[in-house]
């Protein structure tokens, strides 16, 4: 958590000398994997809806600087057998977070732009089987590739795929979503 307030006063402090502010918007495929056996279920391995909602500064054509607010929908699997014969449980697992990155990129035309993101996310995780409810939060590194497309200078579509080193649950995501830059 100390490392993510750190890389957001970094962010807030550096954008006065920005030129370009952006932010944009995304929904996706969340590919969750969660162990959920502490509760009395086995593995879980579903996709739900992901969005988020990011801000950022380009400091120049190359390189940039992005937090972000996650909210990884709940992803559930019902009446599942834990082995042949035995019980029959309902799970589910929903997630959100807060981001910041560093985001290199590559302008491979003029209308074309390439990203990769290495940065951290801050994470809250609601585990349930059945009526036994858990939790799970962390700190973890954060990474992601992306490409855009600029309809206009100030509007871009963007295809994003974002891997979270959360140890439970694991996540990545694959999003399509509009960005907007402030000229």
């Amino acid at each position: 958590m100390r490392l993510l307030v750190i890389s957001l006063m970094m962010l807030v402090s550096t954008s006065m000398a920005v030129a370009d502010p952006y932010i944009g918007f995304g929904i996706g495929s969340a590919s969750y994997k969660a162990d959920l056996t502490s509760l009395g279920g086995g593995q879980l391995d579903d996709d739900g809806t992901g969005t988020k909602l990011y801000g950022g500064y380009a400091f120049n054509k190359y390189f940039a600087a992005e937090a972000s607010i996650y909210n990884f929908a709940e992803a559930s699997v019902a009446a599942v057998e834990i082995s042949p014969g035995g019980p029959v449980v309902n799970g589910s697992v929903s997630m959100k977070g807060v981001g910041a990155y560093l985001v290199g990129m590559y302008p491979v035309s003029k209308n074309v732009n390439l990203m990769a993101k290495l940065g951290v996310l801050d994470w809250d995780a609601d585990l349930q089987v059945n009526n036994t409810k858990g939790e799970n939060s962390g700190t973890d590194a954060a990474y992601a590739l992306a490409a855009s497309y600029a309809f206009t200078k100030a509007l871009l579509v963007t295809a994003e795929w974002e891997s979270f080193d959360s140890e439970n649950p694991e996540l990545s995501m694959l999003s399509l979503g509009f960005k907007f830059i402030f000229r």
